[in-house]
């Protein structure tokens, strides 16, 4: 991705538009006793400042992850998190490790970005690669006082954490392809080929593009047919541009199947990490399509520029969260932000499904003490089990104590009653506003299909409502879903049946009182449990 020069720059927009111990044990989840606490039953707002550092999402102390170039190294069984260190420093990068993304160590800067002048005195996003006992690391040099603004450079290492630059590397876009955009090279291994294939983001005859190269030796490279997003509608997205870039590509074989990742951001509000399906790594890449529709993200609008790792076993999705909640006049949020990671599961038809990584879950394996503060409407309990009936034209809702620690929170919702529910944040004593994650089974939303939302919007649920991200849901035939929380700070990933994830950033949720809501029919809750790190 190109690198802006001011603080928490901005990406550029993307599509593809084709038819497809640190100290911190785990528990084992046999033996989870109750840590008695005492419960805050207070309701005064307490301000969303955030302070400390985070344990399970991964930010530096003084600045922000863009662009996680994840890399696993088979010599220490570790996942090398590289990224774009965003600090008004020109994204040199940067890397964390971890060998099970619940616990993470290290921050170190590897490659630092180029002098005042020189083609990378800014560093864009790139991938890694070993090829007997030398690493080697492609990345983009930015300088957008030159023509052109943007080369792939190379820089090699013995060791993973002490780089050298190679600067007779420095490949330019060919002719018809988009000079001054031709960046996010992704290397990988192609057995078909017997050779390396380079994939970078570029544009050619007006159309989102990645320029594909093929090299022996990782040093010579020689153009081959790109990858061209063709023009068609890609689903009830209803994406039918061709023109925007397909921004940090990633491509790996799963099982059989071959998969594209790409990030996107443009103006009509669809800024994700997409993927696609193909039997081959030259294509047709194809959207999945399976007996619960169709399938092509992994997440909302807050995992950008995703990428994965596997370990030759379990494969994660890595992608950073914006700092902002709002998006500036291009629809666009604030660059940068936390390190996400999803474990990604394959389907039987080949879709892939993010959910929580194990060792994430076990984390949190200390159960602590809830009350209920309140409850308006039609609200029942008995045991820690709820049943919540939506009012006549209004919303029934059920209010917890405040989480002073990061915590996670399960449950299981019977939703065979009811088309409409979900989750508040920061309900607390001043009604004017909550943060909702709002389940809609319907297909009458303005995107035309089942699908989570986070909504800016009144307590009671009858004010005006302001989306600020949504994600498609599947829905199970028995409208059963197993749902964990994971709140840390101001982030809250909700994941659905190890089928959806959604990742959000509230900052009224850190510290302040929730609520789980109906807002039509009837909705069982079981098994309400929160749990904290241990």
């Amino acid at each position: 991705m190109r690198p802006k020069i001011y603080l928490l720059p901005t990406v550029f927009l993307l599509s593809l538009l084709t038819s497809c111990k640190n100290g911190d044990e785990s528990s084992t989840g046999l033996d989870r006793p109750m840590e008695i606490l005492p419960v805050d039953s207070s309701t005064a707002c307490i301000s969303g400042q955030e302070a400390g550092p985070y344990q399970r999402f991964y930010r530096p102390q003084q600045g922000f992850v863009g662009d996680p170039m994840p890399y696993y190294n088979a010599n220490d069984n570790k996942f090398y998190l590289f990224y774009l260190y965003e600090n008004a420093n020109r994204h040199p990068i940067y890397s964390t490790r971890t060998s099970d993304y619940g616990t993470f160590e290290g921050y170190t800067e590897v490659l630092s970005s180029g002098a005042v002048g020189s083609q990378d005195e800014w560093i864009g996003t790139g991938s890694f690669i070993k090829k007997g006992t030398l690493y080697y690391c492609f990345y983009t040099g930015h300088n957008n006082v030159f023509t052109p603004a943007e080369k792939i450079m190379l820089a090699t290492s013995t060791d993973l954490m002490n780089w050298t630059k190679q600067p007779a590397m420095a490949l330019q876009a060919a002719a018809g392809y988009d000079q001054n955009n031709f960046r996010d090279p992704q290397v990988y291994w192609d057995e078909g080929r017997n050779a390396y294939v380079m994939l970078v983001t570029t544009r050619k005859d007006g159309k989102g593009t990645l320029a594909r190269y093929q090299s022996t030796d990782l040093s010579s490279w020689s153009m081959i047919e790109p990858l061209v997003a063709t023009t068609g509608t890609v689903g009830k997205y209803g994406i039918e541009t061709d023109a925007e870039l397909l921004e940090c590509p990633d491509l790996f074989k799963m099982g059989n199947k071959w998969y594209l990742l790409f990030s996107r951001i443009n103006r009509d509000e669809h800024r994700k990490t997409f993927y696609r399906v193909a039997d081959s790594p030259d294509g047709p890449w194809m959207i999945c399509r399976d007996a619960e529709g169709h399938h092509e993200t992994f997440d909302g609008r807050y995992l950008y520029a995703g990428k994965t790792a596997s370990d030759g076993t379990t494969r994660y999705l890595s992608g950073w969260c914006s700092t902002g909640q709002t998006v500036n006049n291009n629809n666009e949020l604030p660059w940068a932000g936390n390190l996400i990671s999803h474990q990604l599961v394959q389907g039987a038809s080949g879709r892939l499904y993010p959910k929580i990584p194990e060792a994430l879950n076990s984390k949190f394996n200390k159960e602590v003490p809830f009350e209920k503060l309140s409850n308006v409407g039609q609200v029942s309990e008995s045991n820690k089990t709820y049943s919540l009936t939506a009012q006549s034209g209004g919303r029934s809702y059920v209010q917890f104590n405040r989480n002073t620690s990061s915590v996670k929170v399960t449950m299981t919702i019977d939703a065979s009653q009811s088309s409409k529910f979900g989750f508040s944040f920061g309900a607390c004593d001043d009604p004017t506003e909550v943060y909702s994650i709002a389940f809609d089974l319907t297909s009458t939303n303005r995107w035309n299909m089942p699908a989570l939302f986070m909504n800016k919007e009144a307590r009671d649920g009858g004010g005006n409502k302001t989306e600020l991200n949504f994600t498609p849901l599947t829905v199970p035939t028995n409208r059963i879903f197993n749902v964990k929380i994971i709140i840390e700070k101001s982030i809250g990933i909700v994941y659905v049946n190890d089928r959806v994830a959604f990742t959000n950033r509230i900052y009224k949720m850190d510290q302040n009182p929730w609520t789980i809501f109906a807002d039509q029919g009837t909705v069982q809750v079981n098994g309400l449990k929160i749990e904290k790190s241990s």
